[in-house]
């Protein structure tokens, strides 16, 4: 049997989980009935972000990286065209705790695209790739 071709569900490993449910709460994402003090998720079209505490991991798999140190994965919020990727950065200036990593720029493979970084370091990008599109439930099909 093959692996379901299927990312659904991604967790953050959250040092504050109460500070970052506030923060993420203000995008207006459908939260989780599930969703209290130590835990939180947002349907995100086909997949679930995840909150949870990092004390949760850390014994299985080590310590997270301090402050702003990279993690190692960019987050992505994909966009249907540049008009919504500049949409998206005048709302996320708007957002407190958000902190922006430059301004939307044209991108060489064909796009617009800008990064930010949530109160924790997670490091997300917003981006439009010329050729995508989504299904009904948003989300996204990449040629």
């Amino acid at each position: 049997m093959p692996v379901p071709a299927r990312l659904s569900f991604v967790t953050l490993a959250c040092r504050d989980v109460p500070a970052m449910k506030a923060f993420y709460d203000q995008f207006g994402w459908p939260p989780s009935k599930h969703n209290d003090a130590s835990f939180a998720a947002y349907q995100l079209g086909g997949a679930v972000l995840g909150l949870f505490g990092v004390e949760n991991y850390e014994k299985a798999r080590g310590a997270i990286p301090a402050g702003d140190s990279f993690r190692g994965v960019v987050l992505s919020v994909n966009c249907r065209d540049a008009a919504e990727v500049d949409d998206t950065y005048a709302a996320l200036k708007a957002i407190p705790g958000v902190r922006l990593d430059g301004a939307p720029t044209d991108l060489s493979i064909g796009g617009r695209g800008f990064e930010w970084k949530d109160p924790e370091g997670n490091v997300w990008e917003v981006i439009w790739a010329d050729g995508t599109s989504f299904d009904d439930r948003e989300a996204l099909i990449f040629p």
